[in-house]
């Protein structure tokens, strides 16, 4: 399973060098026939990455709640971020990973509470949401990609 969690660093990588490529105007700018924005995508993965590996393993998650709340699942693009609103979650994108590496092999996780995601999966193990984080971490990151063809600046 840790070669998943791997896996989840690679997209990590990829999502933080697309913050890094846009100014803040960009990151923040929601595209015509988008909800939401490229700083959205990936606070969102993040916000999600906690909910299904902390949350419903009850262990507390590395980032507050007001961040959940701002980013969970059913949330639109903020534009009221600042540079250093994208510093902190880039670093967090970058840390999480290897902290999840380390509570999963310290054995924190395996107590786990099922969940039906948006997409008819259940998930009923920290494996099983570890599998399914890569995918929705991998599909955010394709919207990310797609949606910056469609900054006009």
């Amino acid at each position: 399973m840790e070669e998943h969690i791997i896996y989840l660093t690679t997209i990590r990588k990829q999502i933080i060098d697309e913050l890094e490529q846009h100014s803040l105007k960009q990151l923040l700018y929601i595209p015509v026939g988008y909800k939401n924005n490229l700083f959205w995508n990936a606070a969102h993965v993040l916000a999600t990455q906690q909910l299904i590996h902390y949350y419903l393993t009850d262990n507390r998650m590395l980032v507050d709640t007001h961040f959940i709340q701002n980013y969970k699942k059913g949330t639109v693009g903020n534009t009221e971020v600042t540079e250093d609103d994208v510093k902190e979650l880039k670093e967090m994108l970058e840390s999480t990973p290897m902290q999840l590496f380390k509570d999963y092999r310290a054995e924190k996780l395996s107590f786990y509470r099922s969940y039906n995601t948006s997409f008819g999966v259940n998930l009923t193990s920290i494996e099983e949401a570890i599998l399914y984080n890569n995918i929705h971490e991998a599909m955010h990151l394709g919207y990310m990609l797609s949606m910056k063809k469609n900054i006009p600046f």
